[in-house]
């Protein structure tokens, strides 16, 4: 339909230039050759041909009703083209060749149907206009002759009508089909290029898109008409564009491959990789270039954890023997002072500072204690828990400890659906509290932590979301890292706990966070089938 709204506009102009074209020849260069009838009649028939083209654009503006517009320019064009005939003296008139406008548009508009009701209602009106002049009621119809002769100059005419009928239904269907080829190639190709999981974006010779696949909406999270146009600077970095811009592709056939980070319209960061290649045109002549772009934020997700793990596993075989290397002397040291502080008569100020003493003793045997409690084999005794029981009891008892004080606030959303895993309860416990002991002590002014329970696909999610004082990307990135604690008094292994016990338990655990803006933790475990 909307091609066909084109093409009506293109009538309605093509025709008011042809007309006012031919008659304005008419009127300024055989004014003193035709009738003087004829002469006044051609001014108001322009008059009436612009007034209708200006019914037909305001039409073709404000309503749909095409086939209505075309009805009534073709019957009002027959119409007119008929007086103008009638005017001019029937079969002597100068203006029959308009007939065959009509048929040829009639012919590109309506195909056979257009084509055919356009030759016959245009044989009809000659016809009968040449019937009335032989008659005497047309002006110049008695000059005529025989009426053989008109029968002759009818057939003629019709024959010619039917031609010009017959070439333009035939175009008119050669154009159709043509049309409809194309447009299935078109779609089998863009449903191809739409199929295909890589993103695929075209560029022109300065770094413009113009043109992107749905994929390629997916990893950019714009939408075509948002990228047509737009350099790709502005979903990339500059130097990607540089890149791209100064890279030669004629000694290097190898495609250029990018790695770099970029950003969703929502903010979301995205890590992506980029081939490009060259596009030439069928000619050889380099147009632009092509992008295939994969999402690799997953793969880049994946990559840093191992790098995490093997960290830690590095980390923990490295210290789990100097901790107990540590722990042995330490024992003796805090025993020895112990039996010194009992029996000697110590000054107030020594026997505080004995004091000071045996208390980092204490605090240091604690540190290593949770150190080899980290690093060491944990054996786990797997059994069927309730995700919100555990949850309620640990909060419970957090509630309880001289930690939580009243300026702050747990509150639990409970699952509509009941969560039940397989896990170690005590080890899950602690993961439980070590994460609200976390939230509690980001919120040193007081502040509500939200637990939130619920169910996705086959895996239960747990979000702990705080209002506190939040980290920055480099602490969000170091927070599993033992011994880089954001609280003061903290032994910074209380998070690497909590991810060693969730990747023993093949669950999940991501961070989000910004500076004063609160943390959210999210903890997936796979529910028991």
């Amino acid at each position: 339909m909307d091609e066909f709204k084109k093409k009506l506009l293109n009538l309605i102009i093509v025709r008011l230039v042809l007309v006012s074209l031919v008659l304005g020849f008419a009127i300024f260069t055989l004014s003193q050759q035709v009738s003087a009838l004829e002469f006044e009649f051609l001014q108001p028939f322009i008059l009436a041909v612009y007034a209708l083209s200006v019914v037909y654009i305001l039409l073709w503006k404000y309503t749909d009703r095409l086939r209505l517009i075309y009805n009534l320019q073709f019957f009002f064009d027959l119409i007119l083209i008929s007086l103008l005939i009638f005017i001019s003296g029937g079969i002597n008139s100068l203006y029959t060749p308009f007939y065959v406008l009509i048929i040829v548009y009639a012919s590109l508009l309506k195909h056979r149907e257009g084509g055919i009701i356009a030759l016959t209602l245009s044989i009809t009106s000659y016809s009968g206009i040449v019937h009335l002049g032989y008659l005497g009621w047309v002006p110049g119809g008695a000059e005529i002759g025989s009426y053989p002769l008109i029968v002759y100059r009818i057939s003629l005419n019709t024959l010619g009508f039917m031609g010009v009928a017959m070439l333009g239904i035939y175009l008119s269907e050669r154009l159709q089909s043509a049309r409809q080829e194309l447009g299935t190639a078109k779609v089998v190709h863009q449903t191809i290029v739409d199929s295909i999981r890589d993103g695929l974006i075209t560029l022109d010779l300065e770094g413009r898109i113009t043109s992107c696949n749905r994929t390629g909406e997916e990893i950019c999270g714009y939408s075509l008409q948002e990228l047509l146009l737009k350099p790709i600077s502005e979903l990339l970095s500059e130097s990607v564009l540089e890149s791209i811009l100064q890279s030669d592709f004629e000694s290097n056939e190898r495609a250029l491959h990018i790695e770099c980070w970029s950003r969703t319209k929502t903010g979301e960061p995205r890590f992506v990789g980029l081939s490009c290649s060259p596009l030439f045109s069928h000619d050889h002549q380099q147009t632009g270039y092509i992008l295939s772009v994969q999402d690799l934020t997953e793969i880049k997700k994946r990559e840093e954890e191992v790098q995490l793990q093997e960290k830690m596993a590095a980390i923990g075989q490295l210290a789990a023997g100097l901790a107990h290397e540590i722990r042995n002397p330490l024992g003796s040291l805090w025993g020895s002072i112990q039996v010194l502080q009992s029996e000697l008569h110590l000054s107030d100020e020594k026997a505080r500072l004995f004091k000071i003493i045996i208390g980092e003793c204490k605090r240091l045997n604690k540190i290593v204690g949770d150190f080899l409690v980290y690093a060491g084999p944990r054996s786990t005794q797997l059994k069927r828990i309730d995700l919100l029981s555990l949850v309620q009891e640990t909060v419970d008892l957090f509630k309880n400890s001289p930690e939580f004080h009243g300026r702050h606030s747990i509150e639990i959303h409970p699952s509509p659906e009941p969560l039940r895993c397989l896990a170690d309860s005590d080890q899950f416990r602690q993961v439980v509290w070590n994460i609200i002991q976390n939230g509690v002590r980001a919120m040193p002014s007081g502040g509500k932590l939200c637990i939130q329970l619920r169910q996705m696909n086959s895996r239960a999610l747990l979000s702990f979301t705080d209002d506190g004082i939040g980290m920055s990307s480099k602490e969000e990135k170091e927070l599993f890292q033992p011994f880089l604690s954001g609280f003061k008094n903290g032994s910074g292994l209380g998070m690497a706990i909590v991810y060693e016990i969730i990747q023993q338990h093949h669950g999940k655990i991501e961070i989000r966070s910004q500076r004063n803006a609160g943390t959210v933790i999210d903890i997936s475990l796979p529910l028991e089938h």
